[in-house]
């Protein structure tokens, strides 16, 4: 369960209210395609904690992105998540949230105790028109109790149950270096 809120991070990262498509479009193909880029992940913050979540200093993934009119598509293989592209054609802003039962799986017993994870991307596309060859761009997220959950324990544990968080509410962010000609994601 510990993954599960940054397993659906490259995703943007399993969000489906994201994922609402307009017309009769492929799902998993929107708009214009711009490519599709690996991705570099370097964190630059961290107060949940070395190791939270599974989190690593550094990560790579895949991402197929494509546009619409002020609209840009995240596909790195779960759902499209949609974002913003402005009018500069180039910057470009994804938001989205997911809240995670922590009760479920490996999670320790306890009383009810939910997560919701606020994912934030901001970048710009390296194009010339639809010719985008690299991107750059921040991602953020934020992890916060939801309302009347009781997480104590995932960040002040007992010896037999290793903490899940070092502080709740806490962030993450990375700096993302993009470059085409990845394997699309499936």
């Amino acid at each position: 369960m510990r993954m599960v809120l940054l397993a659906l991070l490259p995703a943007l990262p399993g969000l489906s209210a994201c994922a609402e498509l307009v017309g009769d479009q492929d799902a998993h193909a929107p708009g214009t395609a711009l490519g599709t880029f690996h991705v570099v992940g370097e964190q630059r913050r961290n107060s949940c904690g070395e190791g939270a979540l599974g989190a690593t200093p550094s990560w790579k993934f895949d991402v197929a992105l494509a546009r619409d009119e002020g609209v840009l598509f995240w596909n790195s293989g779960g759902s499209v998540v949609q974002g913003v592209i402005e009018d500069d054609q180039v910057s470009f802003s994804i938001e989205a949230r997911v809240v995670v039962d922590m009760r479920t799986g490996d999670a320790p017993p306890g009383p009810p105790c939910s997560v919701e994870r606020r994912d934030r991307a901001r970048g710009e596309l390296d194009a010339a028109g639809d010719d985008v060859a690299a991107f750059e761009a921040t991602l953020s997220y934020d992890f916060a109790p939801t309302a009347g959950s009781r997480c104590e324990d995932l960040v002040a544990s007992d010896l037999s149950v290793a903490p899940v968080f070092d502080a709740l509410p806490c962030g993450m962010d990375y700096d993302l270096t993009a470059t085409r000609g990845a394997t699309p994601p499936e």
